[in-house]
């Protein structure tokens, strides 16, 4: 992959100024973008993405200070330097700039070994930064991420949950949750060994993930067991989501390749799921904590009663669906 080359967002009122910067950053191999006014310079720091920004403070229509806020005031966490150009040299000027976001101050005139010297030094403190925020994501992505199935972990769940809970009372909106564990899977280690496991929990997650919608946030809950909230769903989607999630886990085949004599086998191992379902609104269900304590409860009704069901939790009554098909 050929490197972008970094853009640098020169505004300037004093057109002899802008086209001299703009010649001398594009000799040294960066994007140049130009802007005259304020506005200008406002706009194209929101739509050509500049690594960096070399600002006046005297414009026709703006106030250089207010253009910098404006530029600094980013809705995403992209470190954008800015380095202000201005031929107010004084030291109080350039505690205004510096205390409102700038990143440096350059006071005119200045030589053109000045200006690439302090560009440079300034994008390399945004790659860095980059670098840094990139890194923090990744990490942050890895705390709430199971490294097994490649879904949300419960530390996930136990935080967002809630969370969707609360908004659902809030906006008067239905959210439901699904509990799902896979039946006789002890079997499955205790006859195959846990590299087979691995395979089933791998796959059963894969299965799971394709069954629901994008909004749908999919768990993996603790062992052999998933949890599925569904924002903005009604006991009818729940149930339809449910039967999806249900058959796709009833049918899957799980393969593995093991050792035989002189050749290599492979292992095949299908395994059902019980399912329990909790809706809101509704009766006895008034937190986050009782709706998983219900779905919970129909989860381990599903599998009392023979498991590969489905069972929705619903005012101390229980209803079956998609139970032991043909």
């Amino acid at each position: 992959m050929v490197p972008t080359r970094p853009r640098i967002l020169v505004v300037d009122d004093s057109r002899t100024q802008l086209d001299w910067l703009v010649q001398v950053l594009l000799r040294e191999g960066y994007d140049v973008v130009s802007a005259a006014t304020g506005r200008e310079a406002i706009v194209k720091a929101r739509t050509q993405t500049p690594d960096l920004v070399l600002l006046d403070m005297i414009l026709p229509d703006m106030d250089g200070l207010e253009v910098l806020r404006m530029v600094k005031a980013r809705p995403d966490e992209r470190f954008l330097p800015v380095i202000i150009l201005s031929v107010k040299s004084d030291v109080d000027s350039k505690v205004e700039g510096l205390r409102i976001g700038a990143d440096d101050f350059i006071a005119k005139p200045f030589a053109e070994a000045e200006i690439v010297a302090r560009c440079a030094a300034m994008l390399r403190i945004k790659t860095l930064q980059d670098q840094l925020r990139s890194t923090r994501r990744s990490l942050e992505e890895q705390s709430v991420t199971d490294g097994l199935t490649g879904l949300k972990n419960r530390r996930f769940f136990d935080e967002r949950f809630p969370e969707e809970f609360r908004r659902a009372q809030r906006y008067s909106d239905p959210v439901s949750l699904m509990m799902i564990d896979l039946d006789h899977f002890k079997e499955v280690n205790d006859r195959y060994g846990h590299q087979m496991g691995d395979v089933v929990l791998r796959d059963a997650a894969a299965v799971i993930k394709a069954s629901v919608r994008d909004p749908d946030i999919c768990a993996r809950y603790g062992g052999e067991e998933f949890a599925v909230i569904l924002p903005k769903t009604h006991l009818g989607g729940a149930l339809t989501v449910a039967e999806r999630v249900w058959r796709g886990l009833k049918d899957k085949v799980y393969r593995q390749e093991v050792p035989a004599v002189g050749q290599v086998a492979v292992a095949e191992v299908r395994v059902t799921a019980s399912l329990g379902l909790a809706f809101f609104p509704s009766k006895d269900i008034l937190s986050a904590e009782l709706l998983v304590k219900f779905a919970d409860e129909a989860l381990y009704q599903a599998k009392r009663s023979g498991r590969n069901n489905i069972c929705l939790y619903q005012s101390q009554n229980y209803r079956y669906e998609a139970a032991h098909d043909p």
